[in-house]
């Protein structure tokens, strides 16, 4: 892939998330932010490959998966080295805790720090759903290397609406290798909002 194909592709996603980090109802622009996700996906030369011409599929909007939360810190969390095939190691540490979503979850999250790049937050999980509904790897919420995250709110908790949730590179596409949520991200409910592999969007 041409590094010109690339560099465009990550300016593309930062412009699509924009206006949902900057929305005050995220559920007021996700059927754009949808539209312009699978628009994009299946024009840009930067994107990965996705046979099905209708997907990213979507469960319709969930209000009910729309939450935010503290995240506490973790002093000495757990580091992670996965392997990132041409890209070499990906690691990524765990940097806090939420604080906020068991009573909707059934658990809460761990945030991690990816050291790539500068670095980023990176927030994968999985539950339920994954192998049926959803990728069996699962999916992921914030990856702010790439752009993907939905802001903070005034009072400091992370936005963390589910219906943004969306499946890694790796499974629409087997020339991406992907990390994939650690086992402590791992939920009891069924995650029904979000990227799916057949729904109405």
């Amino acid at each position: 892939m041409d590094w010109r194909d690339i560099m465009l592709w990550r300016q593309d996603v930062a412009a699509l998330y924009r206006p949902v980090s900057e929305a005050v109802a995220l559920g007021s622009v996700w059927t754009a932010f949808v539209t312009a996700r699978r628009q994009l996906i299946h024009t840009h030369p930067g994107a990965m490959s996705v046979l099905d011409k209708t997907a990213p599929h979507y469960f319709d909007y969930n209000p009910d998966f729309a939450t935010e939360s503290h995240f506490a810190p973790l002093d000495a969390g757990q580091q992670h080295v996965v392997s990132g095939g041409s890209d070499g190691e990906i690691t990524f540490t765990a940097i806090a805790r939420s604080t906020e979503l068991t009573p909707l979850l059934g658990a809460e999250l761990t945030l991690y720090w990816l050291d790539q790049y500068g670095g980023g937050l990176f927030l994968p999980f999985k539950d339920a759903s994954c192998g049926s509904a959803s990728y069996g790897g699962g999916r992921y919420l914030i990856d702010s290397v790439k752009s993907a995250f939905l802001g903070i709110t005034s009072a400091g908790r992370l936005r963390l609406d589910f219906n943004y949730a969306y499946f890694p590179s790796c499974a629409h596409d087997d020339r991406y290798i992907c990390p994939l949520s650690p086992q402590e991200n791992t939920l009891p409910v069924a995650i029904t909002a979000g990227e799916c592999w057949q729904a109405n969007h």
